[in-house]
Parts: C-alpha cells; structure tokens; sequence
C-alpha cells in the first residue's frame, strides 16, 4: 500500500515527496482569529476524533499478560512470532522462534526478562551491534507498553487536514455546513514536516497497540539478527494512529502527530476559502483579516 510505503520510508529517513498544498476545514469559532494570528494548529487527543474506533487501544489485557507479576503469556508470544514471520527468511524465524520459545515456562508464561538469558547468543549474532538496550527494553516489555497503551489515546494528539481544496462533505461535516472556512497550507519549507503522515485506509483495523508495539520490536531485532537484509515494518506502531475505516477514505487526510493539547506551528497560509453560508458579519471580519495580512481570499468557496 503506497500510504504504508510512505510512512515506511519517512521512518527509516528516506527522501519523500508530500502534497504542496493541505487544506483545513474549520467552523468559524472563538479559537480562529488566536489560530490564525499566532499561525499554529492544534493537536486534538486522539479520542475525541470523529471515528468512534480512532486509535483504539484493544488491549485484552489478560489474555496477554500475568498482569500482577509481569509476565507474558504464550498467546502474545505465539502472537508476535506469526507476525514477524513475514518478514523474515524462514531461517532468521527459526532463529528467533527457539530463542524466544526456549524462556516459555511450563505453564505457558514467559520469564519477565526472557531475552536476557539468550542475551550472549543474541550478541554474537550481530557483533557489529550493541543490543544490550533492546534487550533490556524487550524485557520489561508489560510495565512499559501496559502504560502506552492505557494512554495512548489521551496522549497522542492530531491535526488532521486534507488533499481536498473544495469537498461538499469536508465542507459540510468540518466547516459548520459551509458556513465556515478553509485553510490552504503550503507545505514547502514546513518546518515540521517530519511529524505529517498520510492515512491508510483499510478494513482490517490494526487497533492492538499492545501486538503491534512489541511486534515492532522484535521485527527491530530480527533487522539486526539478519544484518540489515531483512526490513521489519517499522511503521505498525505509527498506523495505529494513522489508520481509519474505507467509509472515511473519501477524505485523503494526512495528520500532524504529537503531543495532545499541543499548539504546533503551523504551514506558510497560501490562502483562506469562505464557505457559502458564511454570514455577512463573519465574512466582513474574515475579509478585513486576510486583506490586512496580504492573505488571498476567495468567497463563496
């Protein structure tokens, strides 16, 4: 999928094209004129977005972890191993599945540091590459992605905007049915750019932040047991706030991602639409500001 490619590729620092030009739908609000003068966008936590399933975080706690001692069961074990599969040579699998499978217990649980016992032999695989801090991190895997992913979406804000210059229903549904306006953002020379990402649509949401994060990092360390040749994808994380059902497919958003309630500085404006149903009052007020500032303006979309 060109949208995953891209994100993909923007997360290992390759060189990637953007839009030159965003829009913003917005309702004419208390909130415009401080937007618009101290040139920032806001970045709503990820909850309070308009699909009810955004950034889900389904965790099933209890079918994963031994939540009071801090263990992983072998459903999330068998879990993150059917994940990384694709991404690997059966060999490199292998590798990982008998490291990994050599710490389940008996009674299916997994040992809270499993991975430093095969530390060593992890070690000598990759001598180029100091893994002693992945595997601490993989090993205290539950505290910490416990603690994600019951606020991942209280902490993850974002601004989303769209491709679409003159959309009815963007119009309708984002700018007070056409009585408010939209923003033309020039993305060249953004200096925030590498926080904006495209969404992927799709069916099958990938919503288990808890799977999805620890697959991300066992894929880091099959990269490095592989000696870069094998490419984990890095963005499973990323897509959990970066993916939205087909029904919302018709409004080819992107999204500035960042710290909930944040006011980030915003794109150059190139220009600000005013919806049709936009009254006299506001309209005037509108005009007078982009007039004042050199902004160009067009009425009546």
């Amino acid at each position: 999928m060109q949208e995953i490619d891209f994100i993909n590729a923007k997360m290992n620092k390759e060189k990637v094209s953007f839009p030159q030009y965003l829009y913003k739908y917005r309702p004419l609000d208390i909130f415009t004129f401080d937007m618009l003068e101290n040139r920032y966008v806001y970045l709503c936590p990820a909850e309070k977005l308009d699909d009810p399933s955004e950034c889900k975080v389904d965790l099933s706690v209890r079918d994963l972890f031994e939540v009071e001692k801090g263990l992983i069961k072998f459903k999330c074990v068998d879990m993150i191993l059917n994940m990384i599969r694709p991404y690997t040579t059966e060999n490199n699998f292998q590798i990982v599945r008998n490291i990994v499978f050599r710490t389940v217990t008996p009674n299916g649980m997994v040992r809270r540091n499993f991975l430093l016992d095969a530390s060593c032999e992890i070690q000598e695989l990759v001598p180029e590459i100091d893994t002693a801090p992945l595997i601490n991190f993989l090993g205290s895997i539950p505290e910490k992605l416990l603690s994600l992913a019951y606020h991942a979406r209280q902490k993850m804000g974002i601004c989303s905007l769209s491709e679409l210059k003159n959309s009815e229903e963007m119009w309708n549904n984002y700018a007070d049915g056409e009585k408010g306006y939209c923003i033309e953002y020039d993305l060249k020379g953004y200096e925030n750019i590498n926080l904006l990402f495209p969404v992927v649509y799709q069916d099958n949401r990938e919503t288990n932040i808890v799977i999805n994060m620890v697959a991300a990092f066992i894929g880091q360390m099959v990269v490095g047991m592989s000696y870069g040749q094998i490419a984990a994808d890095r963005s499973q994380f990323m897509r959990m706030f970066l993916t939205k059902d087909t029904k919302w497919a018709y409004q080819k958003e992107w999204r500035l991602l960042g710290d909930a309630n944040y006011k980030l500085s915003a794109p150059s404006i190139h220009a600000i639409y005013l919806g049709k149903n936009m009254d006299d009052q506001n309209k005037k007020q509108m005009i007078d500001y982009c007039q004042a500032r050199n902004i160009i303006v067009h009425i009546g979309k």
